[in-house]
């Protein structure tokens, strides 16, 4: 016998379809489940569509420069995937917070602030309390990279300035999304030559500064 939706108690069926038995609390109890089940499932729905509508408002007012913070928060991401497991750049410290720190900050040398061989994994002391930390900066590309290598960095600031349009932003961050889902997949930490081989390959898979290398 089916038992009653509310009470649980085995009941006769009158009808084919009969969720209740014929007390009248019971068919009452399970009416009102019904309708709040389904006013439920209706508030979800708006919630759902409202969520959506928000993504696509807050899509359509976002300037330029929101753009390239979106980008730039990517960019950050993709450095510290592959300097998973370093210590801090500037004190080779692994213990507290890490930032992907430029060496040549976003402010005094702009062009550059996404070019993944300007940022690397560095302690948020040496980053915001210290300023960068720049001498201690160059000492650390010195050790752990070479000498060679921290002239190319340097030498990054001589890249003529660039001008990114809002859909070639848009475009970047889609492909420093893929690369940071990558970098992910594979799971692994890197010894110095990797790291700089990796950094060449998403740069230009960026195709941000293609043109001016």
């Amino acid at each position: 016998m089916p038992k009653c939706k509310i009470c649980k108690e085995p009941f006769v069926k009158i009808r084919p379809i009969q969720p209740t038995c014929k007390n009248f609390d019971c068919m009452v109890a399970y009416a009102n489940k019904i309708a709040n089940n389904k006013l439920k499932r209706n508030k979800q729905e708006e919630k759902r569509k409202w969520n959506a509508e928000k993504v696509v408002l807050r899509e359509k007012i976002k300037t330029l420069s929101d753009y390239l913070k979106d980008l730039q928060t990517n960019i950050n991401a993709i450095v510290r995937l592959i300097d998973k497991g370093c210590g801090c750049i500037c004190t080779d410290s692994t213990n507290g917070k890490k930032n992907a720190g430029h060496y040549r900050s976003v402010q005094s040398h702009p062009t550059i602030r996404f070019h993944l061989d300007n940022i690397h994994l560095q302690s948020e002391h040496s980053n915001t309390y210290r300023s960068g930390d720049t001498l201690r900066y160059q000492a650390g590309l010195k050790k752990v990279y070479g000498e060679d290598y921290f002239e190319f960095v340097n030498s990054l600031s001589l890249i003529q300035p660039i001008q990114l349009g809002k859909e070639e932003v848009k475009e970047k961050i889609a492909i420093a999304k893929e690369i940071i889902k990558e970098l992910k997949s594979n799971d692994l930490t890197y010894n110095f030559k990797e790291r700089i081989e990796l950094r060449k390959i998403y740069n230009e898979k960026l195709g941000i500064y293609t043109l001016n290398q």
